[in-house]
């Protein structure tokens, strides 16, 4: 698809574009119907400059699409410390440090959001916000959308498994390199640890896929899938088949090689929708995650 992107705004070629008229691209792209509504009555969309109905036909030459209508007030930090692996237009990808959360109710709390969002404090008319969480102690790699228009896009994405996430897992004990196993236990809240989950017959449907890259000093490191989105899922499933992760204050059990959970978001892949390519973000690891690799 050919597109250009120019003070805010998007400019799209309809020749490239399968759609045969503004509901069908719509349809596409934005799957709220509320951001349907808002496009076609604000006039955030145009053909040739001109506004459009849904049933308008798209026999034009392009359409433009204004990306940023919101107007925001960041709350700009002394220090964000925020490392951006990946941007573009419609979003960025961002590296989360272990220890602080994704997003809260609270605004004086300090969390990724507020740390992405002082790095842009500059460009107020972003709209960032987060597509998927990682736990507090997890480290790696978070989706942010950077227009509410296409929030909605993304966050169909990740429910239809469109964006793959793959993790590390450095764990106690032994798995041969090349082994694979795949964990389904069902995964419920510990009725008598309120932050706690659980393997619970009864719990929610959980699956997780395990490959075992190699063990060394009696640590194994595993790359780990997510096919479903439970609270510390990957923890309890390792922990519950005897690889607990380093230094997890739940699950896990205590280990000098590492100065944080043993856990990190590693990668994330996805077809990006307007660029109409293969994504592929990969984080560096630091040195103490690298030593325990084969």
């Amino acid at each position: 698809m050919n597109t250009m992107y120019k003070n805010g705004i998007l400019r799209i070629e309809v020749k490239d574009l399968y759609a045969k008229t503004i509901q069908e691209f719509m349809d596409l792209y934005f799957p709220s119907k509320k951001i349907q509504h808002l496009l076609i009555t604000n006039g955030w969309l145009k053909m040739d400059e001109m506004k459009v109905k849904r049933e308008t036909p798209l026999d034009g030459k392009y359409l433009t699409l204004e990306l940023y209508p919101e107007k925001n007030s960041y709350r700009k930090l002394e220090k964000d410390n925020v490392e951006i692996l990946y941007e573009d237009e419609l979003l960025c990808v961002v590296n989360k440090p272990s220890g602080i959360i994704v997003h809260s109710d609270r605004e004086d709390e300090v969390t990724l959001s507020t740390l992405v969002r002082s790095h842009y404090a500059s460009e107020p008319y972003l709209t960032l916000n987060p597509i998927h969480r990682l736990d507090k102690e997890t480290s790696g790699l978070v989706f942010f959308s950077k227009s509410p228009l296409f929030q909605p896009l993304f966050d169909q994405m990740l429910l239809k498994r469109e964006i793959k996430r793959t993790y590390l897992a450095f764990a106690k004990g032994k798995a041969e390199k090349g082994l694979k196993m795949t964990f389904d236990d069902p995964i419920g809240k510990d009725r008598h640890n309120a932050g706690k989950m659980i393997v619970y017959k009864n719990g929610q449907d959980a699956l997780t896929k395990v490959e075992s890259l190699g063990y060394k000093n009696g640590i194994t490191t595993f790359r780990c899938t997510l096919l479903t989105g439970r609270t510390h899922q990957i923890r309890v499933h390792l922990s519950s088949h005897h690889y607990p992760i380093l230094n997890d204050p739940l699950y896990g059990v205590p280990d000098q090689s590492l100065d944080k959970m043993g856990l990190v978001a590693y990668e994330l892949q996805f077809y990006h929708p307007f660029k109409e390519e293969n994504i592929r973000v990969k984080l560096e690891l630091e040195p103490k995650m690298k030593a325990l690799m084969l």
